[in-house]
């Protein structure tokens, strides 16, 4: 009997092994996320409270994209998760082409698939989708929002035209925190 025991024990640390490797792995990839990433995850997650699809029903169902490939799909699939919980279903996909970009509710450009995406820019329908960018004048060229670092802090430009274009409303909560970008200056006036 402490013979068969002694034989199956490294049978045993293998099997735990096999099963806790993954688990592992899955934690690394959230450890190495950078911080920065996260925050903008967090802001795509929360844009579909705080800005309003005036023809779609996505109250209870929100497609997420990413363009291309990016860090920032380990914390999005993660947050969508537990978001699921909270009764919204929201699914993050990774999209390549104007057919996948059709389904969106919200599309996350990253900033080394800017070129690639304004190939396709024309291509993409103008209305109801959340184009949101990180790349220098996102939010005045190709989208409604863009993600900007100052003073060692992510900010959001937003472009209130490209969201009306776009049959969508930003609260104006949403708006307080962000820096108004694509709108005529009006002159002062006594």
């Amino acid at each position: 009997m402490i013979r068969r025991l002694i034989l199956f024990r490294p049978l045993l640390a293998s099997l735990v092994l096999l099963l806790l490797v993954p688990l592992f792995f899955a934690q690394a990839q959230r450890i190495r996320v950078n911080p920065d990433t996260r925050m903008k995850a967090v802001f795509l997650i929360n844009f579909t409270k705080y800005i309003s699809w005036t023809t779609l029903d996505t109250v209870k169902n929100f497609t997420i994209g990413v363009y291309g490939l990016d860090d920032i799909l380990v914390p999005l699939r993660q947050m969508s998760k537990e978001r699921a919980s909270e009764g919204q279903k929201i699914v993050v996909e990774r999209v390549f082409n104007v057919e996948e970009i059709e389904v969106c509710d919200i599309l996350f450009v990253p900033i080394d698939q800017t070129e690639a995406f304004r190939k396709l820019r024309p291509n993409i329908p103008p209305q109801n989708i959340l184009l949101v960018g990180e790349s220098l004048g996102f939010a005045t060229s190709d989208g409604a929002i863009n993600f900007i670092k100052r003073d060692g802090k992510i900010k959001l430009e937003i472009n209130r035209q490209a969201l009306h274009a776009a049959n969508l409303k930003a609260s104006s909560h949403l708006l307080k925190l962000a820096i108004l970008v694509g709108e005529e200056e009006t002159p002062f006036r006594d």
